[in-house]
């Protein structure tokens, strides 16, 4: 399971500094935009990956006692891996469920997410390096 939030937190941070390479490396937008073909793919899965981590973080809520340091940062991952997500995804959502209430409610959150595209791509790559440096190796 960590390897697959592992990989998400790797493939949305690439997706939400994309316009951020592109405008320093105008080269890698041919490479990034067979990726952004996806991304609206990739933001659901991590919508619903985010939700799942959510409710996993909840039922082990008493551990928050003994690392809150570790529960804390488990928390600003799922934050972040749902932001991101519902920011990527918007697209899709909106063409699997149409255009209601609902919908326009969370594209409208989407919105006021969007100017943090970038911060929220980079704090997913600092936190799949932190995955990374924390991960024992019977993970992989």
């Amino acid at each position: 399971m960590t390897i697959v939030t592992l990989l998400l937190l790797i493939l949305l941070g690439i997706l939400g500094i994309s316009s951020w390479l592109k405008s320093r490396q105008p080269n890698a937008g041919a490479n990034l935009a067979k990726l952004e073909q996806f991304e609206g793919w990739i933001g659901l899965v991590g919508l619903i990956w985010g939700i799942v981590m959510l409710l996993q973080w909840l039922q082990g809520l008493e551990a928050i006692r003994y690392f809150p340091g570790v529960m804390i940062v488990g928390l600003v991952m799922i934050l972040v891996v749902v932001a991101l997500s519902l920011i990527l995804s918007m697209p899709v959502l909106r063409s699997l469920f149409g255009a209601n209430n609902f919908t326009t409610k969370l594209a409208e959150f989407s919105g006021k997410l969007m100017p943090y595209k970038v911060g929220l791509g980079f704090a997913c790559l600092v936190l799949a390096i932190y995955l990374l440096t924390t991960l024992s190796p019977r993970a992989f």
